[in-house]
């Protein structure tokens, strides 16, 4: 790209990715690549003063930046948190810190004891949706609901757009299809929000109705070790299912289910009525290297970005990376780093000489799926026409033949 003001978010990721790439190269300095470095670089650094000059990190972020810096995990703080499950509730944002961990974190770790007290802001759990007046009933898709499978054929021929809006927008409060808001990612003047609000109530019900065939929830569970496990299943064939039966034994519901017409949806995070999380995934795009971010994203969601049990985060677009925001740019660096850790990446012959032996032999090295590095390759650095070969076109859906895809 050619070098100019950055005023959106979108050319500054374009730019962040040209100096990344450039950096990569290492130029000589004073050279027409190194003054062209040197320059992006400080148009990127003149757009984050100016577009988070006023952010400060909350005491999580505070937290987990320390963490990382000092190349800690989270049963190396557990102490200073009470243990084990309070650390991991504390880092999940669903308990407060105390003044003795804010103490203890303070002198440990040396943040700011005014930092630590701080509160986090509403908007530090992203853009909520809107009421926005419109007809609820006039939004219900029925004939593609009737058609798609939503219903039971009892139901089909009982079921009005009256009792669909009641049943999946209007729940009572209290039951396991209830939710008092949503927030969305990525949304666009052009989403439907009354549609993904349904899609996810449909999935709460799909999630409620298989909770005996899962394990018992422990809090504990998500953390770093966990993802990259998970991360790992992505080498086996059937891997999707896999995962969706290692979760399922964990106490965690993965369902899948098609997004709705007028959504761009690909994933979502919940937690159902005993705080057990809820992952949603629409396989918009069928191919291996979609799943497996969007499922490693949707992760993170649950296990550090759920305030609170009737809360949902719904995610469009997954792969534009919307990382203008604290929390979709912490679970999509997560979500990366276990695949791949970031120390790693970009000194591996795959990101340097990107070809199809050098992503075949940085999986084989990683125990992941080569559709995981070349998806990498595709959104960081060649482009979406490179390696549709390896991204595993048309490889998920069936392994989900009891959803009737459309």
């Amino acid at each position: 790209m050619e070098p100019r003001i950055i005023k959106t978010g979108a050319q500054y990721r374009a730019a962040l990715a040209a100096v990344e790439r450039l950096a990569a190269e290492d130029p000589v300095a004073g050279s027409a690549d190194g003054d062209r470095l040197e320059l992006l670089a400080k148009l990127v650094e003149d757009y984050e003063k100016e577009r988070y000059r006023f952010a400060r990190p909350d005491p999580i972020e505070a937290i987990v930046f320390r963490m990382e810096e000092q190349g800690l995990r989270q049963k190396d703080i557990a102490d200073l948190l009470g243990g084990k499950n309070r650390a991991s509730e504390i880092l999940s944002r669903k308990r407060p810190l105390t003044l003795s961990m804010v103490r203890a974190l303070s002198e440990s770790l040396r943040i700011p004891a005014d930092l630590l007290i701080r509160q986090p802001e509403p908007s530090d759990f992203g853009a909520e949706d809107e009421e926005n007046g419109e007809n609820e009933e006039s939004q219900i898709p029925m004939p593609y609901l009737l058609k798609s499978g939503w219903f039971e054929d009892d139901d089909a021929r009982r079921l009005t757009t009256a009792a669909v809006v009641a049943r999946y927008l209007r729940p009572r409060a209290g039951g396991p299809l209830y939710l008092r808001r949503t927030i969305t990612y990525g949304a666009t003047p052009d989403t439907n929000k009354t549609r993904l609000r349904l899609w996810v109530s449909k999935v709460r019900e799909l999630a409620a109705a298989s909770r005996r065939q899962r394990g018992p929830w422990r809090a504990d569970t998500l953390n770093d070790e966990f993802l990259s496990f998970v991360a790992r299943l992505s080498g086996a064939d059937e891997g999707p299912r896999l995962a969706q039966k290692l979760l399922a034994e964990k106490g965690i519901a993965l369902i899948v289910w098609p997004a709705l017409p007028q959504t761009k949806l690909d994933g979502a995070a919940m937690l159902d009525a005993e705080g057990a999380p809820i992952i949603g995934i629409t396989l918009r795009h069928d191919r291996l290297d979609s799943f497996w971010f969007t499922l490693l994203h949707e992760l993170v969601h649950a296990w550090k970005h759920l305030p609170e049990k009737d809360v949902a985060i719904t995610d469009e677009s997954v792969e534009d990376g919307h990382d203008d925001d604290s929390k979709e740019a912490e679970a999509n660096r997560l979500a990366r780093n276990a695949f791949i850790p970031r120390s790693l990446w970009k000194r591996t012959d795959a990101f340097l000489r990107p070809s199809v032996e050098s992503i075949l032999a940085l999986a084989r090295r990683l125990h992941i799926s080569p559709a995981i590095v070349a998806g990498r390759l595709r959104r960081e650095k060649t482009g979406y026409a490179a390696f549709s070969g390896l991204v595993g076109n048309r490889q998920v859906r069936k392994l989900f033949p009891d959803v009737k895809w459309s």
